[in-house]
């Protein structure tokens, strides 16, 4: 029963969580050793304590082997549920570059005012909650204007529900569309990244030396985070939140088709 659908095919349950494990452990170790590299290089140019890196790193090896022990309870299905919490695991990778390494550890370490340390902070924090907020209510909006929208992402077959890459692109289609990258981005990337380090010796007599490559990091970093929010709200509503719900309710599992 809880096979991959697959036309008249049925491949061997579980080899797409094995291959989203193996993406979200390897890619967790990968991006983390990444980011701890950018947070060792902020440390040692505000003079920070090596303990931030060092946590870094082992939260990052930790992360890497937690997304196993999540794979174990579904190793041998095809289960939305499992893909969904490993997907949890592979936005973390991003996360961990672009909003722990490429933003958040420059305004919480630097030595910076402490007002803009506080306005940068929390400016970027209520964006992202807000960015959940509105995603979240965009996607409720879309069931209900569109009625036949759920049961075409969640098809019943009988003794289970199926749900398909096609369907994710079903939800998009119908909800709103709120792409987080402006052209002052575009335009920003071709004039301000190539002077980066002149950038830095510019501001290097107000702010001291490494501040403008964390400022033009953390600049890029800020769309990157409100993408990676909608795609994170987005999973857990669609492949954690709903498989547990139908779950509950039909007795039903929900399983991945033509993935």
């Amino acid at each position: 029963m809880e096979n991959n659908i697959e036309g008249n095919k049925t491949p061997r349950a579980g080899s797409q969580l094995r291959r989203a494990v193996r993406a979200a452990s390897f890619g967790l170790l990968f991006f983390s050793l990444l980011g701890t590299g950018i947070v060792w290089a902020g440390t040692n140019s505000f003079r920070c304590s090596d303990t931030i890196w060092q946590t870094s790193l082992a939260l990052g090896l930790f992360l890497s082997l937690l997304a196993w022990v999540i794979y174990l309870p579904f190793r041998n299905t095809d289960k939305l549920l499992g893909n969904g919490l490993l997907s949890i695991f592979t936005f973390l990778c991003l996360f961990w570059l672009f909003g722990f390494a490429g933003f958040y550890f420059y305004f919480l370490f630097a030595p910076i005012n402490i007002w803009l340390r506080i306005t940068a902070i929390s400016g970027i924090t209520t964006s992202l909650i807000y960015r959940v907020y509105i995603i979240t209510h965009d996607i409720n909006e879309a069931f209900q204007h569109h009625k036949k929208l759920f049961d075409r992402m969640y098809c019943d077959e009988g003794d289970f529900f199926t749900f398909s890459r096609q369907a994710v692109g079903l939800l998009e289609k119908s909800r709103a569309n709120r792409n987080p990258f402006k052209s002052i981005h575009l335009y920003a990337a071709m004039i301000v990244a190539p002077f980066t380090l002149t950038l830095n010796k510019i501001l290097t007599p107000a702010l001291g030396e490494g501040h403008g490559v964390f400022l033009v990091e953390a600049f890029f970093s800020a769309p990157i985070l409100l993408w990676g929010a909608e795609i994170f709200t987005q999973a857990i509503i669609t492949m954690i939140y709903y498989p547990i719900k139908l779950q509950l309710t039909t007795g039903k599992p929900v399983l991945m088709k033509n993935w």
